[in-house]
């Protein structure tokens, strides 16, 4: 690598709060070569966010930077006066956050706000037309159409993609050398995703901009990055190119959160998981802070504190790796062994017997109607949340449902339970219409697990009473009740959680109360809302080895929304992909994935994080644009806007679903051509 353009070095940075002191990070080195993207990956509480931020001293008052250099354009940025780094914030170093609407500011225009960026760094007489000329420029090179029109708006009139790009734009305004991005994409749907990690990867080759790209999705790190820095518990436990990190990696740790990740090539195999949490950093052990966590543990590991060991391209924070440590790893006539093998848990199969179908569903939000909706002449449409979906889920089956935000995936899971009344259709449960189904009797059969963990359980009961409130509810009979520590061990999860109140919970066991809560009743069918969301890929696989066991013991029947493909791949029998309101394709999750033949299908299963640093661009189908309204839909396919295969039928005539083989169905005019383009 030539002189790095970032360099820091023994960076050590502890947290002060109720009298205790949390070492957050400690001896952290770093290089950034210019053009380099350097990952940094890791579980929540292992240092990262902090990271991030002391790269540009915006560490909240009870932090403390308490020693090390870190070295920007020769100049030690912890030794600049308040004044000098003001200036280089912006102009040199910049920062993209993950959350655009907390670094835009919602009353002020974004012409408004990327002017003040841009004056803080210019004399007294530097012109606007200069700012307005550098301004457009910004936006139009991240994407962001009529960028003089827009600099009028405010954040509000941006989606979630445009407002990142807005933020990315400001972040460009003064060309700085490196920008660092936290977690950048965790919020957006894959297609949005793929479009800024292009734009990321543009704005290097044209410009020569370093990133430091901060992530805990590991499949976008080994696609994105050059090098990748593992950090736990404050420190960095290895360091590689993205290549030889994912392909053969040194550490323990970073080998487990590499084996959490599910796919359809794990299909009928248990994730691993990692056991445990990330230690207090207000009381790390002795020795190896992963060592109670670590399969490979040894005595050293409880005693001694491993250091860094230099290796071609980084280095490994592990006694495994040591020199000096190396026989106490050696077994007599057996190589040394990371990874435990997986272990095969087969896929219950469906029945045939249908449990619920929809036939013609629509829901629609507002509009207006009679008087008001002639006075109106169509100013006021509604929303077409759902526009006619006829979908059939079987008995024992988990159905993935999946499609951008916006598509009106929740929407149908919540009419599915009766949690909103459809507009129009008809849905049938074990054979009797909603309507028909006393209201009592249908909420002891239908469950729903919440996107939100936490808001979903009462923050006044403890965790016990949450879990028996069905039973209350419902006036179960004390025989026919699992008990609290029932459901805590079905999930999982220690009888000692039961006094706890949901905010001393992490999102993981959370999640597993959701879940538990939601089986207290013996549910015949589930929706679960993005069950994963939020989650480490330890937790996250955690979770799904759950609901797989449960599955295969209990034959429920799971409806997943979510836009996790590989989530998708690795759990359900069938996918079925939502545009729009509307399904376009649906089928065995092996000939969807196999022989995708919907446009939109493909591309975002192509954009499907699978940790692949070989290649980077294999299989990428940019899905362009963003969704339309739901409430003015294009006319004919409702696709026709964003794809490359569009023809004159597609602008007029809306396409039905159309068999594809066996139990797989496709609404667009063209699957046969785009099929027989497939190599």
């Amino acid at each position: 690598m030539t002189k790095p353009l970032l360099s820091l070095r023994g960076l050590d940075v502890s947290y002060h709060l109720d009298g205790d002191v949390y070492a957050a990070l400690r001896d952290i080195g770093l290089a950034v070569g210019p053009g380099e993207i350097v990952g940094v990956v890791g579980e929540s509480g292992c240092g990262k966010s902090t990271l991030a931020a002391a790269l540009l001293r915006l560490l909240p008052d009870n932090a403390e930077i308490e020693g090390g250099e870190a070295w920007l354009k020769s100049r030690d940025l912890l030794k600049l006066g308040e004044e000098d780094l003001r200036r280089m914030r912006g102009r040199d170093i910049a920062m993209i956050f993950q959350d655009p609407m907390q670094s835009l500011n919602p009353t002020f225009r974004i012409g408004s706000q990327m002017a003040e960026a841009w004056r803080s760094h210019q004399d007294r007489h530097a012109r606007f037309a200069d700012f307005h000329d550098q301004a457009v420029k910004a936006l139009t090179s991240v994407g962001i159409a009529d960028a003089a029109e827009r600099l009028a708006s405010y954040p509000h009139e941006f989606s979630g993609g445009m407002r990142q790009r807005i933020s990315i734009a400001t972040a460009l305004l003064l060309e700085p050398a490196i920008l660092v991005a936290d977690e950048p994409t965790s919020a957006l749907d894959v297609t949005l995703e793929a479009q800024i990690l292009e734009l990321l990867t543009k704005l290097r080759e044209e410009h020569g901009t370093a990133i430091v790209y901060v992530s805990h999705d590991l499949g976008t790190v080994a696609r994105l990055c050059d090098r990748v820095v593992v950090m736990y518990a404050g420190r960095v436990v290895e360091e590689n190119d993205a290549v030889s990190l994912f392909d053969t990696p040194a550490h323990p740790y970073t080998r487990a959160l590499v084996d959490c990740i599910p796919s359809r090539y794990r299909r009928g195999e248990a994730l691993a998981t990692i056991p445990g949490r990330v230690p207090s950093l207000s009381a790390l052990p002795k020795g190896c802070a992963f060592a109670e966590r670590c399969a490979m543990t040894r005595s050293i590991c409880r005693e001694e504190a491993p250091g860094f060991v230099a290796r071609a391209g980084g280095g490994v924070r592990c006694h495994m790796h040591d020199p000096a440590k190396a026989e106490f790893w050696r077994v007599p006539g057996r190589p040394v062994t990371i990874a435990v093998p997986p272990v095969k848990a087969s896929i219950r199969e469906p029945e045939r017997e249908p449990l619920i179908e929809a036939r013609d569903v629509r829901k629609h939000f507002g509009g207006a109607s009679g008087f008001i909706g002639k006075l109106l002449a169509g100013k006021s449409k509604p929303v077409r949340a759902i526009d006619g979906i006829t979908l059939t889920i079987r008995r024992g089956e988990v159905l993935g449902l999946v499609g951008e935000s916006g598509s009106g995936k929740t929407t149908l899971g919540e009419v599915m339970l009766r949690l909103q009344a459809a507009t129009d259709g008809e849905i049938t449960f074990a054979g009797r219409k909603l309507g028909q189904i006393p209201e009592k009797e249908f909420r002891r059969r239908v469950q729903m697990i919440f996107q939100e963990p936490h808001s979903s359980l009462s923050p006044r009961q403890r965790v016990g009473s949450i879990l028996t409130e069905p039973y209350r509810i419902h006036g179960i009979a004390p025989k026919e009740q699992r008990s609290v520590d029932e459901l805590l061990a079905m999930v999982g999860l220690s009888a000692d959680l039961a006094t706890k109140f949901p905010h001393q919970l992490s999102g993981g066991q959370a999640r597993r109360i959701g879940i538990a809560r939601a089986l207290a009743l013996k549910p015949d069918f589930i929706v679960a809302d993005e069950p994963t969301a939020g989650l480490d890929v330890s937790a996250a696989s955690a979770i799904l080895n759950l609901m797989r066991d449960l599955q295969q013991e209990l034959g429920l029947t799971f409806l997943i929304i979510t836009h996790n493909i590989n989530l998708i791949a690795y759990m359900a029998h069938r996918i079925a992909v939502m545009y729009l309101g509307q399904i376009v394709e649906i089928g065995p999750t092996e000939a969807v994935f196999d022989r995708p033949a919907h446009p939109y299908s493909a591309g975002l299963l192509s954009l499907s994080s699978q940790i692949d640093p070989h290649d980077r661009t294999r299989g990428r189908l940019l899905v362009p644009g963003e969704i339309p309204s739901p409430r003015n839909p294009p006319p004919g396919c409702r696709f026709h806007t964003r794809c490359v295969h569009a023809r004159e039928r597609c602008l007029s005539e809306m396409p039905i679903l159309d068999s594809a083989g066996d139990d797989h169905q496709v609404a667009c005019h063209l699957w046969r051509h785009i099929l027989q383009e497939k190599p």
